[in-house]
């Protein structure tokens, strides 16, 4: 991290509005033979749905996509809010100077090959579009990313998104990751306010954006993926700030060596050491992450996972070996398996229709059955979670048993709608592990199941180490909130 948290100037934060509810946009660069059906940046944001005005800027062309084509942006009759340019990076900054006479309040600069470039002639294109800022009211994102998107604005920078607005916003370095990522968080019921791909930070930098999301009441959770900032103290206090009003995650890449060298190609950005950053999680309580795909599993747990009063679980699975190695997973995750009381025991041995010889002491055996229908899994759910001694249900199901040995995929969507309405009558938090499968049709079941449970707002993970890490990690932040 530059300045490894060193101290950095007080800045007031502008307003970011126009970043994500522009009235009008011009994209610079325009293909003249753009069509609806392309993936121009004009045909996503009108796929998308942008209400706002679109202004096609290129020389060549009087007409795009049935909109009038100004030759410059200086040529344009009205104002413009945000301007996306996608030109060769020797001409941005002629681009950008037109963008600033015009009083354009947002560029944001698609076009790489700058300081990313690691080269002198990168940089000093870099340094020329920041010296050409300075002073105006035009603010810059890039260059060298994807931009914004952002449903409630109509916003996108990839047309298979999705338009349903939610409540995480998502900070991040770098945009081809998002790209995978958002998909796969739309498929779990996870949906986003305002999503930022920010590239190499010559202007707008996670602090500010940061500082926004904040105070942004769309905003429920933040997540960001920090490769390296130019101001580490405002970058710490931005993040202990938005963290004391929302869980902030953060996936800080370039930890080991060979990261760190990835960084310099990617975004040029120095990256600081590894003790400096595990002080920096510890000072501001963010949750620190090793990948895209816990990520994703912090995510789901802090949107759909009450809050447990404590790291004691108690596991529901079809038993045996399966439960013990759970039950140990659970354990080095830092989740407590406790002992139930006698009265559960009680109440569970008194359930019909359960595996023969099942263990009801926690892990307890209770599969859904062949049917996936009998009362028993309903009522040894809700026995379980009425204990005293857990504050936190980790159901285990897994679909090739259906695929094998049961009727398949009606099963399945019984024993799913079994699931999700008695989790909803719980008082508990219940974390649900389904696993993937082994062939196509046990993973067919498995997406399907993981999407209808994500759309019911149920926390589904793939593996108990995903659900027992993700969990844990929840109990920690919320504990040291209120320490």
């Amino acid at each position: 991290m530059k300045q490894e948290i060193a101290s950095g100037a007080q800045t007031q934060v502008r307003d970011l509005s126009k970043l994500f509810y522009p009235e009008s946009i011009a994209v610079i660069g325009a293909s003249a033979d753009e069509s609806p059906r392309s993936d121009g940046w004009l045909g996503r944001l009108q796929r998308f749905g942008y209400r706002g005005r679109l202004y096609p800027i290129n020389p060549r062309a009087t007409q795009i996509m049935g909109l009038r084509s100004y030759p410059s942006i200086a040529d344009v009759p009205a104002r413009v809010d945000y301007a996306i340019v996608a030109v060769r990076a020797e001409l941005v900054a002629g681009v950008l100077r037109e963008c600033v006479s015009k009083d354009v309040g947002v560029v944001h600069v698609f076009s790489g090959d700058f300081a990313d470039s690691g080269n002198e002639q990168g940089q000093l294109l870099q340094h020329e579009l920041t010296a050409i800022i300075r002073g105006s009211g035009t603010r810059l994102i890039g260059p060298n990313c994807l931009g914004v998107y952002c449903p409630s604005g109509g916003l996108t920078f990839n047309h298979g998104f999705s338009k349903q607005a939610g409540s995480l916003a998502i900070v991040s370095q770098t945009g081809a990751a998002l790209i995978r990522i958002l998909p796969l968080a739309h498929a779990r019921g996870i949906y986003c306010s305002k999503v930022v791909s920010y590239g190499n930070a010559a202007d707008i930098d996670s602090p500010e954006l940061l500082e926004y999301l904040a105070h942004d009441a769309d905003t429920r959770c933040v997540l960001a993926y920090i490769e390296g900032v130019a101001d580490g103290r405002r970058f710490l206090d931005a993040v202990a700030k938005c963290n004391r009003e929302k869980p902030v995650v953060i996936l800080k890449g370039g930890l080991t060596g060979g990261g760190a060298r990835a960084i310099m190609s990617h975004t040029a950005t120095l990256v600081g050491t590894g003790h400096v950053w595990k002080a920096f999680f510890k000072k501001t309580n963010a949750i620190a992450i090793d990948s895209f795909d816990e990520a994703l599993n912090q995510v789901v747990a802090l949107q759909f996972l009450r809050p447990p009063a404590g790291p004691n679980v108690g596991i529901v699975g079809l038993g045996g070996g399966l439960g013990v190695v759970t039950a140990d997973i659970c354990e080095k995750a830092g989740l407590h398996v406790p002992a139930l009381s006698a009265d559960t025991v009680r109440s569970l041995q008194t359930l019909k229709g359960l595996a023969v010889g099942r263990g009801v002491r926690n892990p307890v055996e209770m599969g859904l059955g062949k049917t996936g229908l009998f009362k028993g899994f309903a009522d040894g759910l809700r026995m379980l979670a009425a204990d005293a001694k857990v504050y936190l249900v980790m159901v285990q199901l897994y679909p090739e048993g259906y695929v094998q040995h049961w009727s398949g995929s009606r099963q399945m969507e019984e024993a799913i709608d079994i699931l999700i309405d008695t989790v909803k009558s719980l008082q508990k938090p219940v974390a649900t592990v389904i696993g993937l499968g082994h062939d196509m049709e046990s993973m067919a079941l498995t997406l399907n199941a993981h999407q209808r449970c994500g759309a019911s707002g149920l926390a589904v993970f793939a593996t108990p180490e995903a659900a027992a890490q993700a969990a844990f990690k929840v109990i920690e932040y919320y504990a040291n909130q209120k320490s």
